[in-house]
């Protein structure tokens, strides 16, 4: 608005002045003027007159000295342009411009120019007029700048809500993600819980359920939606209720887990409870329920069998005679099965018929031998050796009617036939446990007195063992392991032939007495003493506990030490320790052979270097975050097949190790190099990135050229990847190095097939240099013969290079057998075999595919008596025919021979050695 109005004040006062300059000519028509002179004088802004020629100034006003500061006797004749600061110009082209005039003692001046003309007495003159525009240039810059800063304002206030507003949109989204997170979070908390069979819910302060799993709702038998916001106690039986509120008090005062076995209900439940913050930031509890009846029984079991196989030991070891070993079992078994009742029939080994031995819980019977007929009753309940087991009434038992016990009495029955040497030895019989009865029980009396009932019979043969103590004394010295037997102290009770081989000694008197840890144990391998209490034959001893020894060595008389195996065996005597027996064997070389099967577990025996196994389980091993960059480089071996089919295994075995060699030198010492496969290695770098992988491989390559391996670099392929984040599978890394390989393989197949034929050649050559020439020969002449015959130019190329590679299966043939002139049977035999590695090796590569069969048959002769099929006459492909006929060129020395030796030596093997037809062909076009 302000440069409005100032514009407006600009444009009235230049139509003043110019309204000025144009009414004076007509005022002066009308009214008496004052002169020029006297006008310009009273002018308020400085006007001068200008000759027009000259561009000097002919007047000035007063006004004018003032405004440049300049005497108004030195203005006159000055040039008005150099006055202003101007170049050379028009003054009429001043005419409303803005002039801007420096000041020494401040900003520069704005002056406006009018230019009005006159012409006086002929002479031209311009009017010019200066108005002082500083002070309205001023304000119009004033206000431009706040107009701009104004404008800028907007746009950056405009900008910042943009930015605002875009910041406020994926602030949104973000939250909206979260938002999306927590769901599926949550979610997936619920499924997890859900999947699990323990039952979960969180309680509020109030005891209130805000969260529930499926296991909570099958317990409860109601939904999800009918139990949130409920109590617990409302939902469950009262009893329950009242216990699991008692837990929810000690954890919510304590404020600490609690754990806590619960019966209910016939079922045994583990509560554990926690306090936990709720997402509002109010306590609460959680709370996890399992069902562990199961598991409490599983328990119980286990802790009676225990029972019953410590009472096995007991009974077994602390009394003497077999009479009391029987009535001590009978209680003990009668106490652990909680029956109050027990009762023991043996077998008369005479007549099989069965009397009472012992009884518990009753009084004596008034008959000892039971009738026949009650006999053959229990033979035929227990035909089977099995056992009898009623836990239900009615119960029928005709035994008990010499006890005077009534049927009716009988809650549970369980009777157990036992069998020493596959013969019916006795019979338990175990009434009214209030438990009941259980197969393992039957079992565990099954064991319990059989073994008594073998311990028997082992007293009664106590004098026919000690006369056969001698013998028993031979068989222990025949044992290859070292035995040796130690009292309370420590000293040697006996040993055997092997324990005095093993230790050097001669005879048993140097060890019988003698302190056996300061002996044979007195110290470890490097030489550190070994305390006798911390010795763990000694610990035997203590605590009557049977140990083995494995890392541990024995010393022999003259200083040497080995390791052994060893195991100590306490010798229990009425509760009470009274010495150990101890085996051991010379451990070394089973060591030698156990680190031996470790070693070959985890390495390719043929390389070397480490196998699959050991290969699977590095590569998720060194998944970590240590290692990364990882790197991944998968080599396969190129013509390992091609190899073991011309040259045998022996061959391919060692070009897999010169690989493996040469890999083994160009990796570093941290790098894991793997033999996966028949011709797959695999080398895994830790902490490299994939520049330096790729100098590896660029390393191995030229290895490979340079160690002479078979093909050069051309005999592997080799393909890398390296992983840098975590989110990456180290499988999925495996994976892509072997695709990069596959891909190096595939794209490099047709170069490698040329260099491993190319090295072939070479080595047939080098192993027979004549053959380079032979083969050169061939297959000029080859191709002359198949211009004589006019074949087709393809033919003619077909022909050419089977003449080169005809005789490429010698490859495989000593050098003195492809030299040998005299051949043998046997020899010849040997001989023929290049042709089959021939076509082998042709047939290996795609470029040489096509001249397989051809060479195959080059040394079949047209009578039929070649080799290898014995093919006669057309048979024989056209092309092999060819060939046949060049080497009979390159044997006979056709070449240079004369037209009538040539005639003569083909028809002679025209129609034998070679094709009759071709030969005639060739002596017309000759």
């Amino acid at each position: 608005m302000l440069q409005r109005t100032m514009m407006n004040s600009r444009k009235t006062r230049i139509l003043l002045i110019l309204l000025m300059f144009f009414l004076t000519p007509l005022s002066l028509w009308s009214v008496s003027l004052p002169t020029l002179d006297e006008a310009i004088k009273h002018m308020s802004s400085p006007v001068l007159l200008i000759e027009a020629q000259t561009k000097s100034i002919v007047h000035a006003n007063p006004i004018t000295s003032t405004f440049f500061s300049i005497p108004h006797d030195r203005l006159n004749g000055r040039s008005l342009l150099s006055l202003l600061g101007l170049k050379n110009q028009s003054i009429v082209d001043l005419h409303g411009k803005i002039l801007s005039i420096p000041q020494a003692d401040g900003p520069n001046r704005k002056l406006q120019a009018f230019v009005q003309s006159l012409v006086s007495d002929g002479t031209y003159y311009y009017l010019v007029m200066l108005q002082d525009r500083t002070a309205q240039e001023h304000q119009l810059t004033r206000s431009r700048i706040l107009s701009i800063s104004l404008f800028t304002l907007l746009i950056v206030s405009v900008l910042f809500i943009a930015l605002f507003l875009v910041l406020q949109i994926k602030l949104m989204h973000k939250l909206e993600e979260q938002q999306k997170k927590q769901v599926y979070s949550i979610k997936l908390l619920q499924n997890f819980l859900d999947s699990d069979r323990r039952i979960s819910y969180i309680q509020d302060e109030t005891g209130r359920l805000m969260f529930v799993n499926a296991a909570l709702e099958m317990f409860i038998g109601k939904h999800t939606d009918q139990m949130l916001g409920s109590t617990i106690a409302s939902l469950v039986d009262p009893d329950f209720a009242i216990k699991l509120e008692h837990l929810d008090e000690e954890v919510t005062t304590g404020q600490r887990r609690m754990e806590e076995d619960i019966a209910w209900n016939k079922c045994i439940y583990r509560i554990s409870k926690f306090p936990l913050v709720l997402p509002d930031g109010n306590p609460g509890l959680g709370t996890f329920v399992m069902d562990i009846t199961e598991q409490v029984g599983q328990e119980e079991d286990l802790k009676q069998n225990l029972k019953r196989s410590a009472l096995l030991v007991d009974v077994l070891s602390s009394y003497e005679k077999p009479q009391d070993q029987l009535e001590v079992a009978l209680v003990r078994v009668s106490e652990l099965t909680k029956s109050p009742i027990g009762l023991l029939l043996r077998s008369d080994s005479s007549n099989g018929a069965l009397h009472i031995q012992a009884w518990y819980g009753i009084e004596n019977p008034a008959v000892k031998d039971l009738p026949l007929e009650v006999t053959r009753l229990f033979q035929t309940m227990l035909a089977d050796n099995s056992a009898l087991i009623q836990n239900h009434a009615p119960i029928k038992c005709p035994l008990f009617d010499f006890f005077d016990i009534s049927c009716n009495e009988l809650t549970s029955l369980c009777t157990v036939a036992y069998t020493v040497d596959h013969e019916l030895a006795g019979i338990v019989l175990l009434a009214n446990s209030p438990v009941g009865y259980k197969e393992q029980d039957s079992y565990q009396i099954k064991l319990l007195f059989g073994s008594v009932h073998t311990s028997m019979i082992k007293q009664q043969k106590e004098e026919e063992l000690a006369a056969s103590r001698q013998s028993l004394r031979l068989i222990l010295d025949s044992t290859a392991e070292g035995i040796f037997g130690i009292d309370q102290q420590g000293l040697c009770t006996f040993c055997n032939a092997s324990c005095l081989s093993l230790l050097g000694y001669e005879c048993e008197q140097q060890l019988l007495g003698k302190n056996i840890h300061a002996l044979i144990h007195h110290s470890t391998v490097d030489g550190t003493l070994i305390n006798e209490h911390d010795c763990p034959i000694r610990k035997t001893l203590l605590t009557g506990i049977g140990v083995e020894m494995e890392d541990e060595v024995f010393w022999r008389k003259d200083g040497s030490c080995f390791d052994v195996l060893c195991y100590s065996y306490p010798q229990i005597k009425e509760d009470a320790v009274v010495g150990a027996v101890v085996t051991f064997t010379n451990n070394t070389e089973r060591k030698a052979n156990l680190a031996k099967i470790e070693y070959l577990s985890f390495h390719d025996q043929l390389t070397g270097l480490y196998n699959r196994a050991y290969f699977d389980e590095t590569l998720v091993a060194i998944d970590h975050k240590r290692a990364y960059p990882i790197s991944i480089i998968v080599g396969d071996v190129n013509g390992l097949k091609l190899t073991n089919d011309i040259f045998g295994h022996t061959a391919g075995d060692t070009l897999l190790t010169d690989v493996a060699k040469v890999l083994s030198s160009s990796c570093r010492s941290s790098d894991i190099i793997s033999r996966i496969g028949g011709d797959e290695f695999v080398i895994l770098l830790p902490n490299t990135g994939s520049n330096t992988a790729q100098e590896i491989v660029d390393r191995i390559l030229h290895n490979l050229d340079s160690k002479g391996v078979l093909a050069g670099r051309r005999s592997i392929a080799l393909g890398w990847a390296t992983k840098t984040l975590k989110e990456e599978r180290i499988h999925d890394l495996f994976d892509a190095a072997e695709d990069r390989m596959y891909r190096q393989k595939t794209l490099g197949r047709t170069e490698t097939q040329r260099q491993q034929l190319e090295v072939l050649t070479n080595m047939l050559f080098t192993k027979a240099p004549k053959e380079r020439e032979h083969a050169l020969r061939v297959q000029q002449h080859a191709k002359r013969i198949g211009e004589l015959l006019h074949a087709s130019s393809e033919d003619v190329s077909l022909i050419t290079r089977a003449g080169f590679y005809h005789d490429i299966g010698k490859v495989v043939l000593d050098t003195k057998l492809i030299n040998a002139k005299g051949r043998d049977s046997a020899m010849q035999r040997q001989y023929q075999e290049h042709v089959i590695s021939g076509f082998r090796i042709l047939n290996t590569f795609e470029e040489t595919i096509d001249l397989a069969p051809l060479v195959l048959h080059h040394h079949e002769r047209w009578d039929g008596s070649g080799y290898l099929k014995g093919l006669h006459g057309e048979e024989i492909p056209y092309i092999s025919r060819v060939l046949r006929l060049a080497e009979v060129w390159e044997r006979e020395g056709l070449d240079e021979a004369s037209m009538e030796t040539k005639q003569a030596v083909l028809n002679k093997l025209a129609g034998t050695e070679v094709d009759p037809v071709m030969v005639s062909q060739i002596l017309t076009s000759l």
